[in-house]
């Protein structure tokens, strides 16, 4: 187990450090665990009691000295739940103000494996989508597969529904990628681009391909469905 795993898990580096070092050798004395990790007894104890408030660390008294034992640590879900709960309040609250600002935003640009993720959860969140172009490299597809592989397990999960128009290439790339899933592929002949088009009922996303993720997603009705009609008639002539 590394320090750096319990860190992401919402444990400070000593909290990490001291529990880590209860797990080992249960039964210590906040001054015997205090000589081991090389730290202050003082500021031991203060952690030790930190991890007691977080339900990671109980112990008992014998002969005036508090000996320290590691609770379940199915523990360090408890913070976590409690804080996606207080989050999903303020999300229910962030929602509210974005519903009323929303009409003056017609797109919005996002870039990294941010932009990847908001674009993955799009497309799952939908019944069906079309893809429109891909490239000669897989771009947000590498990023996904590395980085967010359980969208991909959702798509088959969903049965999200998906056509995509790409070229020769990207379609063994996708192929490979979504083997079980519902996504339909047809191909153009010499189709070579650097950017992709993902038709949703309400907007559309524009998705560069390029080795640094960038997503242009355009909120406008009028526009997905002028796309959509484009994107129909290539289907019918594609192979």
């Amino acid at each position: 187990m590394q320090i750096e795993n319990l860190m992401e898990a919402g444990l400070t580096k000593h909290q990490a450090e001291v529990y880590l070092e209860v797990l080992k050798g249960p039964g210590r004395s906040g001054g015997e665990l205090a000589k081991r990790l090389s730290i202050d007894r003082s500021f031991a104890y203060n952690i030790l009691n930190a991890l007691i408030d977080k339900g990671l660390v109980s112990h008992i008294t014998e002969k005036n000295i508090r000996l320290f034992y590691p609770s379940d640590p199915e523990n360090l879900l408890n913070e976590i739940e409690e804080k996606r709960t207080k989050v999903s309040t303020i999300i229910e609250e962030l929602k509210k103000i974005n519903a009323q600002t929303k009409e003056s935003r017609a797109v919005t640009v996002y870039e990294g494996k941010a932009g990847v993720k908001i674009y993955a959860r799009e497309c799952v969140e939908r019944d069906s989508f079309c893809l429109l172009g891909g490239g000669e490299r897989p771009g947000i597809l590498d990023t996904l597969k590395s980085d967010f592989p359980h969208y991909l397990n959702l798509f088959e999960n969903k049965k999200t529904k998906g056509r995509a128009i790409t070229s020769n290439s990207f379609r063994k790339i996708m192929d490979n990628l979504f083997e079980k899933s519902e996504i339909k592929v047809r191909t153009l002949p010499n189709l070579k681009t650097r950017a992709s088009f993902t038709i949703f009922k309400d907007k559309i996303a524009i998705c560069s391909t390029e080795e640094k993720a960038m997503v242009i997603m355009i909120e406008d009705k009028n526009v997905a469905e002028t796309l959509q009609c484009y994107f129909d008639n290539l289907w019918k002539i594609a192979n």
